[in-house]
C-alpha cells in the first residue's frame, strides 16, 4: 500500500515537472560556476520597466533552468543577486529566440565569462559588441588624456583631444548606422539603432527604418525604431 502511494506521488510530481518544462516556448538552462548561494532572475524590459519572468533561489546547486514565452526574438537579461548589496556587473544582456538556449558563466567574472548559445541573433550581438569595444576603449583613453591635459592646464591639448573625441564619436555613429543598413534583415539592426544611436540625424534614422525588411519592420524593435523616428520628426517641427 505504501509503495502504491509513493508511486502515485512520483507520477504526480512527474506531471508537475513536465508541465513546468512545457509552459513556454523558450527554455534557458545553465550553470554559474562557483555560486553557492543567491538568486538568479530572468528579466526583460517592458514599458521601460525591468520585470522578472522567472527566478530560482540557489542553495548549493548552481544549475538552473528557466522557461518563458516570447512572441519573437528579443533581448532578455540574466540577473544574479549574490546578496552582497551590490548589483553592479551582475546582469547579462542577451538576444533570446524561441527554442532551447544555454547560459554558462562563473561567479568570479559573471559578465565577462558569460557564454550564451542557441540564438543566431545572440551571435550577431556578440560580434557587434566585440567590435564596439574597440571604439569604447579608444574613447576612454581619449577621455583619460583629456583629464590629464586639464590637470596640466594645457588648453591647446584639451582642445585637440576634444576634437578627436568628437570625430571618434562621429566615426562610431557612422559604423553603427552602416551596420544597421547592411543588416536590415535582422532583428539586431533596429535594436542597436534604438539603443546606441537614438540621437542620430533624423534623416539617417528614417533611411534605416525604410531599409528594413517587412518582417523586421514589423518586429518589436522595428516598431520601436518607427516610434523613435515619428517622435523625432515631431520634435524637429517644434
Amino acid at each position: 500500500m505504501m509503495f502504491k502511494k509513493c508511486l502515485v506521488i512520483l507520477v504526480i510530481l512527474g506531471f508537475i515537472a513536465c508541465g513546468k518544462e512545457m509552459k513556454g516556448n523558450l527554455t534557458i538552462s545553465g550553470n554559474i560556476d562557483g555560486l553557492k548561494e543567491g538568486t538568479i532572475f530572468l528579466q526583460k524590459i517592458q514599458d521601460t520597466v525591468l520585470v522578472t519572468l522567472d527566478s530560482l533561489v540557489v542553495n548549493g546547486d548552481a544549475n538552473f533552468t528557466f522557461s518563458t514565452t516570447i512572441d519573437e526574438p528579443e533581448v532578455l537579461y540574466i540577473y544574479l543577486d549574490k546578496r552582497d548589496f551590490n548589483d553592479l556587473n551582475d546582469r547579462v544582456e542577451f538576444f533570446a529566440e524561441p527554442g532551447k538556449m544555454t547560459f554558462n558563466t562563473t561567479l568570479r567574472r559573471f559578465v565577462k565569462d558569460a557564454k550564451v548559445t542557441g540564438s543566431k541573433n545572440q551571435k550577431d550581438l556578440e560580434a557587434f559588441k566585440q567590435f564596439m569595444t574597440k571604439y569604447n576603449t579608444k574613447e576612454l583613453m581619449l577621455l583619460r588624456d583629456g583629464m590629464d591635459a586639464q590637470k596640466e592646464s594645457d588648453a591647446e591639448k584639451v582642445t585637440e583631444i576634444n576634437t578627436k573625441i568628437a570625430n571618434y564619436a562621429k566615426s562610431r555613429m557612422r559604423y553603427i548606422l552602416n551596420y544597421a543598413i547592411t543588416n536590415a534583415d535582422k532583428e539586431i539592426s533596429p535594436y542597436v539603432v534604438t539603443t546606441e544611436t537614438y540621437d542620430a540625424n533624423i534623416k539617417f534614422l528614417d533611411t534605416i527604418y525604410k531599409r528594413l525588411t517587412p518582417k523586421i519592420a514589423a518586429s518589436k524593435y522595428g516598431k520601436k525604431l518607427k516610434e523613435l523616428v515619428e517622435k523625432r520628426k515631431v520634435e524637429e517641427t517644434k
